[in-house]
């Protein structure tokens, strides 16, 4: 005769409910042997069926909001920090399609973070790379990174170099805390003056210990990549010789005998030609 507790009512809609959500989704569970609940208050009863109705509404407008979103990401992998991607090649294994542009990928803090992704081109056998640096001085709005000195031969060319004189002036990029396994570059240059390589600028006698050791010194003539700050390491340089190349160790007529940095290993190219002067450098592209 007496009203169950709200504690029996509410594990009558629990258990109903569990029921219920198997049904909708599939899932068989083992008959529950309770015993009988005697209400006798067509109001309470009421009650329960508004607050069944209300959870099974909410259950399923959760289930299909999910549904929905998870598609929506799939099939628009990485535009936007909900949806971001674990990295621009898995955007561009899922969305083979999609064109080179910014997207949203993880880093290692598992943080959306804004990247240009290259989807479309093919370096080193695959596609989908994260743009780390990038200067393209035949862009009319861009200028030289801070380190750099503009020129502008007659040609119209314009130009980003370091200051004349020895020494290095290097720009730091930001991996925005990705983590990658392979570093890609392409880099045009022009034989400015006379270029010596690996040899340093003003050594009195040309001999294997006229060389730099050291990863933070002016050690070549030309470009060099390097990652991980303060404790700097040689992905690759690209070595600029004299005219023909004669200042390269590769050369066979090389007019130089020195050792190459242990540090740079065999990660480098050596490359030289035309005048090799100040007045048409400018002519000749490397």
């Amino acid at each position: 005769q007496n009203l169950a507790s709200p504690m029996l009512l509410w594990i009558y809609c629990l258990l109903m409910f569990v029921s219920l959500f198997s049904r909708t989704s599939g899932i068989t569970l083992q008959p529950i042997v309770q015993p009988p609940l005697i209400l006798n208050n067509t109001k309470a009863c009421s009650n329960i069926d508004q607050v069944l109705q209300s959870l099974t509404q909410s259950i399923t407008s959760l289930i299909n909001e999910s549904v929905s979103t998870n598609l929506s990401c799939l099939l628009n992998l990485g535009s936007r920090a909900q949806c971001a991607a674990d990295s621009c090649h898995a955007i561009a294994q899922a969305l083979p399609n999609n064109p080179s542009g910014y997207y949203w990928i993880l880093n290692s803090t598992n943080s959306a973070v804004n990247v240009y992704c290259d989807l479309v081109r093919y370096l080193n056998g695959s596609r989908g790379w994260m743009r780390v640096a990038y200067v393209n001085m035949s862009d009319s709005n861009q200028t030289c990174p801070s380190a750099w000195t503009l020129y502008t031969p007659p040609t119209g060319v314009r130009l980003c170099g370091r200051p004349r004189g020895p020494g290095c002036f290097s720009v730091n990029y930001t991996t925005f805390g990705v983590p990658y396994s392979k570093v890609c570059g392409w880099v045009k240059g022009y034989n400015y003056n006379t270029n010596d390589a690996f040899n340093r600028w003003n050594c009195s006698s040309l001999v294997t210990t006229c060389v730099y050791t050291a990863i933070d010194q002016p050690y070549l003539d030309g470009v060099s990549i390097t990652r991980n700050s303060p404790l700097r390491q040689h992905v690759w340089s690209y070595v600029d010789a004299n005219v023909n190349s004669v200042n390269c160790p590769c050369a066979t007529n090389s007019v130089f005998e020195y050792t190459i940095p242990s540090f740079v290993g065999s990660d480098w190219y050596c490359q030289g030609q035309g005048g090799g002067n100040t007045s048409n450098y400018y002519n000749y592209p490397l």
